[in-house]
């Protein structure tokens, strides 16, 4: 009876051996959420960029993946831009910045610093990835830098499933909170490894972000400089902006409220209403009323408030108007995939698309609102200015 029992216990000490490497092994590596956003903070830098010198234009989030200055951000962000800067966490700026290799069709870029000894984060294979394991955000969403959100991944999918993504690649769905204007924060594992670059969301969804796989653009490191851009050092980084309040309703005088009357609305030209000709509208327009709630992380009085900070908007002598009803033209704004905002003026009568364009605003809704409304004055300024000056 003592052989047995000596036996038994002999393999329960065994089995015992054997599970516990292979639990410690499940277990290796993982870290909790403050350690993976501290180890991750030194590695995602703030990317400030400007299409005139000493403006910012852009703003957005870049991940370092070699310690000899090369980072991945997206393409928009440093596409068309004059003058670029590169910030980190502990305060090191970096104006001197070159453009490697580029991959527009995932909206990514690597660009390359003057450092030597950059903090780079592992990067992580995204085919060894599972729905439901847990991942972390660092994002520089609403001018507020280095904010950390949680969540899970919900799925790997082809872009050809998401609507204005694009097709012929992959992306991770992500329900960690990402804000538009994240200025495409980075994505890490639960072993604080970097897994993916966002590139956008869905907007009415609940927690549908998205983001390219790392591994799958890591080859853009590698690329030779391809461009230059001249000096960031007169860039700054914007400040929150808290969107003003509608201005309260006029007072209705009391010989107004006795009488039922209304206030008087501006008249549109009969010859206008009626006219098909685009750029007699365009010349001759004199109210506009704007539509913006299809811009989705801007309202219609952030695009009215960013019309009248433009000093150019008013030189086009166009008053924009509260109701619908009586304006000559309507500018509608919508929203893409990829947090771009276009936007069309319609003549009111007859529907004609007078102009169009689009705005960029991945930082905040803010800067997507004055990005509009530049692109907008650009567009009218030759038909407007030039029939002021003929007067």
């Amino acid at each position: 009876m003592i052989r047995p029992c000596i036996f038994t216990c002999f393999l329960m000490l065994l089995a015992a051996c054997l599970v516990s490497p292979l639990f410690a092994q499940s277990q290796e590596g993982v870290l909790s959420s403050d350690q993976i956003i501290e180890r991750a903070y030194p590695s995602v830098a703030l990317v400030l960029t400007g299409r005139t010198p000493g403006q910012t234009a852009t703003v957005g989030a870049a991940v370092v993946v070699r310690q000899n200055g090369i980072l991945l951000t997206a393409y928009h962000v440093v596409k068309d831009a004059y003058a670029v800067q590169v910030r980190f966490k502990n305060g090191e700026i970096f104006d001197q910045v070159q453009l490697l290799g580029v991959d527009p069709r995932r909206d990514v870029a690597a660009i390359k610093v003057t450092a030597a000894a950059l903090t780079a984060l592992p990067v992580a294979v995204a085919a060894q990835a599972k729905a439901g394991e847990s991942v972390s955000v660092v994002s520089h969403p609403a001018a507020l830098p280095w904010s950390a959100s949680t969540g899970v991944i919900s799925a790997f999918r082809m872009a050809d499933e998401i609507p204005g993504a694009g097709s012929g690649y992959r992306l991770i769905q992500f329900t960690a909170p990402s804000s538009p204007g994240s200025g495409r924060g980075v994505v890490i594992d639960s072993r604080g490894n970097a897994l993916g670059l966002i590139v956008g969301s869905i907007a009415g969804g609940q927690n549908l972000n998205f983001a390219v796989p790392i591994d799958s653009v890591l080859g853009l490191a590698d690329t030779a400089p391809t461009k230059t851009f001249a000096s960031g050092s007169s860039l700054n980084a914007p400040v929150m902006v808290v969107p003003p309040s509608p201005p309260p309703a006029p007072a209705v005088r009391s010989n107004e409220a006795n009488s039922g009357a209304v206030p008087e609305a501006p008249e549109k030209s009969d010859l206008l209403s009626a006219s098909k000709d685009r750029d007699f509208i365009l010349r001759n327009l004199k109210t506009m009323y704007v539509e913006a709630r299809g811009a989705h992380y801007f309202g219609s009085d952030q695009l009215k408030a960013a019309l009248g900070r433009n000093k150019d908007f008013e030189k086009l002598n166009i008053r924009i108007v509260d109701d619908r009803k009586v304006a000559d033209t309507v500018l509608e704004v919508g929203y893409t995939f990829a947090w771009d905002f276009p936007f069309e003026l319609k003549h009111q009568n007859t529907t004609i698309v007078l102009l169009a364009g689009k705005g960029v605003g991945p930082f905040s809704g803010v800067a997507g609102a004055a990005s509009v409304a530049s692109e907008f004055v650009k567009l009218a300024k030759p038909y407007r200015v030039a029939s002021e000056k003929k007067k």
